[in-house]
């Protein structure tokens, strides 16, 4: 491509994310909880087999609203789903302020359960998708519930649909396309698209357009098996062993975490997948013919919960190492990697459930991530309580970075959304596998307005690569991503670019090319990962820049986030409409 202004050589993210190098969020290892529910302190450990309004027997899921902030908990083993008001989530010991499954707080039918469409029977995992629709994996009644408007409901009010059974009073296992097999989570994608864990059926279960479908219709795909009536286990990168759960992210990534395989699969572009398609990634196994329990930094122990966070970091609750391992760069993971951090124990190598502590877990089974609120929830099971953690940003919010090629100099330019006691920024340049740094260009201190920076570095051609390492005012610093450059190498461009303008009002500029001819969507989405608008949906022409425009005059101000989605790509940028 030649046109002005477009890049000449190639700007590619190396650690790619689901979202670009802006608002990084700092993550230690063993970090502490900030706030408990289910306990009044972090130190106690009661099964509370006498419930009440805060208090859990054996919480497994846990699940936010987007559309009102309120959390939803699954308390199994009292057979009953708790709903926390927006406030009160944040606080210890808080009560409920309403709960499904049951007449009221202190009733509990816990032999046995119950079978209607009020009634559950271990509630395992929960999913609130886009509209404030609940879905609750009611494992042992073989079927999956679905509540309409579930923040505003009454308590014991009924479920509105059930799939995985013809009715509400039915919950015969079965191997078909219409029934389920102790179902353990679920997770509705941005397309409205239901994923089930289909436990003892080795399965993964797709509902297209879930919630219009009727009572006990038939899963319109399946992943695990090669068709609706085998439930073998298997250990390829086609079979599964008691998979456990679900998580679809942004970037149409499909993750199952394969429990009793110690692992966690991948399937990329998941809702075109066949039936019985092969994964296209593992962790926690150097392959996948490869099955063993391991207590190490690239290894796992039956993991049961998943979840990606808007940074495109990959948690997988490794219950049988009691310990959360957190994945950096989902995009660019090869097989059996080593976890970046782990959150419940001290290292790598512990598998400690005690003393109980703000740090501590006992069991856990799975995660929910909180992304607006940089809130971490993790229900642990055996300590019966649920742990938040709160991670806070970084002071300085990078929205972009990137690099023009012109002749032989590198233009790097970067943009900040709001800076908090910002010296300035140590351009750094990667060659012969050494970091070393080339520039420095100061900040702003502490500001809210959005600042340009720009950068630029004589090179000869070849590839290089450059970070930022930003220096607050006090000497403590912060790298961003990589990027890297191909210099006179004769290499077609091909990025998504950063808007423009950026804040915008109403309407922005966006640009990508491809490198090669394939199908291309670009969608744009709210901050809660709601669809606001698909700007391209088609096949992009190799070395052809294409130029759309967002208008976004219906829209409030607030943040939003634009994704291009192809088979060999997947990226997303941030954008701030301000009115």
């Amino acid at each position: 491509m030649k046109n002005a202004g477009i890049l000449v050589g190639v700007l590619l993210i190396l650690m790619s994310l689901n979202l670009p190098v802006y608002a990084q969020i700092a993550l230690d290892d063993n970090i502490p909880a900030a706030t408990v529910l289910g306990t009044k302190d972090f130190v106690t450990n009661t099964n509370y087999a006498s419930p009440s309004d805060s208090t859990f027997s054996e919480p497994t899921g846990a699940a936010i609203d987007p559309t009102t902030g309120k959390l939803f908990i699954a308390d199994r083993d009292n057979r009953r789903i708790l709903r926390f008001s927006a406030t009160a989530k944040l606080l210890t010991g808080a009560t409920a302020e309403g709960v499904l499954g049951q007449p009221d707080f202190v009733t509990r039918t816990r032999n046995t359960g119950g079978l209607s469409a009020s009634t559950t029977n271990d509630p395992n995992g929960l999913f609130v998708d886009a509209n404030g629709t609940l879905w609750v994996a009611d494992m042992t009644n073989n079927r999956v519930l679905r509540f309409n408007n579930a923040s505003s409901l009454a308590n014991f009010s009924p479920a509105d649909g059930v799939l995985g059974q013809p009715d509400f009073v039915t919950n015969t296992a079965g191997v078909t396309a219409g029934k389920m097999n102790t179902p353990t989570s679920v997770f509705v994608d941005a397309n409205g698209t239901l994923w089930v864990a289909d436990r003892a059926n080795n399965r993964v279960l797709r509902f297209d357009n879930a919630a219009t479908k009727p009572n006990g219709a038939p899963a319109d795909g399946v992943l695990g098996q090669t068709d609706f009536v085998t439930n073998t286990n298997g250990l390829t990168a086609s079979a599964m062993d008691t998979p456990w759960g679900v998580f679809v992210d942004n970037g149409g990534r499909l993750w199952v975490a394969d429990r009793k395989n110690n692992r966690v699969l991948r399937f990329d572009n998941a809702s075109a997948k066949s039936n019985g398609a092969p994964a296209d990634g593992v962790i926690g196994e150097p392959d996948f013919t490869t099955s063993v329990f391991n207590k190490t930094r690239g290894g796992l122990g039956e993991p049961r919960g998943v979840a990606v966070d808007g940074l495109g970091r990959l948690y997988v609750v490794d219950e049988g190492n009691t310990r959360v391992m957190v994945y950096s760069y989902t995009n660019s993971l090869t097989n059996g990697p080593n976890a970046s951090n782990v959150i419940g124990q001290s290292d790598f190598t512990s598998d400690l459930s005690s003393p109980i502590t703000a740090s501590s877990l006992n069991y856990p089974v799975s995660i929910f991530i909180e992304n607006a609120a940089n809130n971490i929830w993790i229900p642990d099971t055996y300590n019966h309580r649920v742990l938040r953690y709160f991670v806070a940003p970084l002071p300085v919010e990078l929205v972009s970075f990137s690099a023009n090629i012109k002749s032989n100099k590198v233009e790097l330019l970067w943009s900040t959304a709001t800076e908090l006691n910002n010296a300035g920024f140590a351009i750094e340049k990667k060659t012969n596998d050494t970091w070393n740094q080339i520039g420095y260009v100061k900040g702003n201190g502490t500001t809210t307005a959005q600042h340009n920076y720009s950068f630029f570095d004589n090179a000869s051609a070849g590839k290089y690569q450059y970070r930022l390492k930003q220096i607050d005012q006090d000497g403590s610093y912060e790298y961003s991503n990589a990027i890297e450059v191909l210099v006179g190498l004769g290499v077609q461009d091909y990025k998504l670019s950063q808007n423009y303008p950026n804040p915008f009002n109403p309407a922005t500029t966006i640009t990508f090319a491809m490198q090669n001819t394939e199908q291309v969507s670009v969608i744009v989405y709210n901050a809660l990962g709601q669809e606001a608008a698909t700007l391209f949906d088609g096949i992009a022409n190799a070395n052809q820049l294409y130029s759309l425009t967002f208008n976004a005059v219906n829209l409030s101000s607030g943040v939003y986030y634009y994704t291009l989605h192809s088979a060999s790509r997947n990226e997303v940028m941030k954008m701030v409409l301000m009115k």
